[in-house]
């Protein structure tokens, strides 16, 4: 295809692929990739990424994108998933795998820095709670744990920035990167002072912050051949995938918020100030100065169900396991489950969560366990929603996106459980989207604030019928974290074999 259309690349670095979506001012999607990349989980508590083999993916997306729409792009505008870490020496080059949000090695330091006053203070200052996802915490086992590559390391990064110094030699991050790093302060849009004290380093050893809108030029000329399009291609900063997402579902006007399911999973609001949550529940990150995302992620989504279906089901694939679970009545018959199998992020922030099912019967059948996993999931989301409409505002419509959205079945279960109306619009990637648009209004071709997708949408209104079944299943659903809280604790503590 050659087109003399212009067109934004958005391009989103998600935690299982790297996609990309060429973008017209009208929000129209002409072009799109996808290439996915393997987690590698050496041992209990890490999962890592190959640098070198995410860069590839990148790079390898946008150029067959570009190819596809023949001709060089306005501009490459970025989106990342958020908590990707690595330390870097003076060249770019890595010494260390990519640490994801799902890397929960650093859990004693998270642990031992969460309730002090100085862990408050930081999280007051920098919208992100204390865990093992955050950077802040990653850093301090680099410094215990790897003291040789904490002493070499001119740079701690994510996988973005690592992009952009191929791009540009520079060590650059945007505003919204940075504040998931829980380093970052949120109302300053600079690196907050006793975070990095806590960390142990200074801002020289952290890339620059730059606003999401930053249009940067001048691209490596080795790099614009990789990637096949013109060295004086502008490259847009860009933002974090949550923050995107929520743009690119039009979801921006108060009581809208922007559910995704993907691996993970997570619920937001867009805000104009920083939102303080004095439970600690929620997230606050930045857009841009004047725009801010609110919200709660959740660490097992669709992957929860992969695992399932790896260990249990290894002849049945995704499609085989929704269409069994939901032969189960709504409720499941009375079996719940908790599903943090990577511990849990929004709303407890406990990496030692376990997973659980419960109130298990003779009559439950794998379709059961299946449909009681998936409720589970919805049921951690409608209790980051419930923090959200204490916060921000009430909840008025749900805008949803992710791989989850194939199964309509799946939609309406929330629709039920939340008894809000979820929207759905059949674009490619909401955050990759998100990323196109931010980019259109860098260069005051569009007001991204006024994209409204609402035209291709389908809505899945609530129905009454289960509303009954879900509240008694949610009642005691929203008991059994603190209830079983102390023996997860307990089953997670290493035990010391005699010699």
């Amino acid at each position: 295809m050659t087109t003399n259309i212009p067109y934004i690349l958005g391009v989103d670095i998600g935690t299982g692929s790297a996609k990309a979506v060429a973008v017209h001012p009208n929000g129209q999607i002409s072009a799109a990739h996808r290439q996915a990349y393997p987690t590698m989980l050496p041992q209990p508590g890490f999962s890592e990424q190959d640098p070198q083999a995410v860069l590839a993916a990148i790079i390898s997306t946008i150029q067959h994108t570009v190819a596809q729409m023949g001709s060089s792009p306005a501009a490459i505008s970025l989106s990342c998933a958020m908590h990707s870490f690595m330390a870097v020496d003076e060249n770019g080059q890595p010494l260390t795998p990519l640490m994801t949000w799902a890397d929960n090695r650093s859990e004693k330091y998270a642990a031992a820095l969460k309730n002090t006053e100085a862990g408050k203070r930081i999280y007051a200052a920098t919208g992100t709670p204390i865990h093992p996802m955050s950077p802040l915490c990653k850093i301090q086992w680099i410094r215990e744990n790897l003291p040789e590559v904490f002493q070499k390391a001119a740079c701690f990064m994510g996988i973005k920035e690592l992009f952009l110094h191929r791009c540009f030699h520079e060590f650059i991050t945007d505003y919204s990167i940075a504040s998931a790093t829980g380093l970052f302060d949120i109302r300053t849009l600079d690196w907050h002072p006793e975070a990095l004290q806590v960390a142990g380093i200074t801002d020289e050893r952290l890339p620059i912050p730059v606003e999401t809108t930053r249009l940067l030029i001048g691209m490596d000329q080795a790099m614009a051949g990789a990637l096949g399009v013109s060295p004086d291609t502008l490259i847009m900063a860009g933002s974090s995938d949550g923050c995107l997402a929520q743009l690119g579902s039009g979801a921006v006007q108060p009581g809208h918020a922007a559910l995704t399911i993907g691996t993970s999973s997570a619920i937001r609001m867009m805000t104009a100030k920083p939102a303080a949550d004095e439970k600690g529940r929620l997230f606050s990150y930045v857009l841009t100065p004047d725009h801010y995302v609110c919200g709660g992620a959740t660490n097992n989504g669709g992957g929860a169900l992969q695992w399932f279906s790896k260990t249990f089901l290894p002849w049945s694939d995704y499609n085989d396991f929704l269409k069994v679970a939901f032969t189960a009545p709504p409720g499941s018959d009375g079996l719940l489950c908790l599903p943090y199998l990577l511990g849990e992020r929004a709303p407890v922030w406990d990496s030692r969560a376990r997973g659980a099912f419960v109130g298990i019967q003779q009559q439950h059948g794998s379709a059961h366990f299946q449909r009681a996993l998936i409720e589970g999931i919805c049921f951690g989301l409608y209790s980051v929603g419930e923090a959200l409409e204490s916060v921000v505002s009430p909840i008025r419509e749900i805008t949803v996106s992710g791989g989850f959205t194939a199964s309509p079945l799946w939609i309406q279960l929330l629709a039920d459980i939340f008894q809000k109306p979820m929207i759905l619009h059949q674009d490619e990637d909401a955050s990759a989207l998100g990323a196109a648009l931010l980019g259109w209004h860098a260069l005051e071709k569009i007001d991204a604030w006024q994209f409204d997708p609402a035209a291709a949408a389908r809505v899945f209104e609530p129905g009454a019928e289960h509303q009954a079944v879900y509240q008694r299943n949610y009642k005691a659903y929203s008991l059994l974290y603190q209830q079983l809280k102390e023996a997860m604790e307990i089953l997670g503590t290493p035990v010391k074999h005699p010699l």
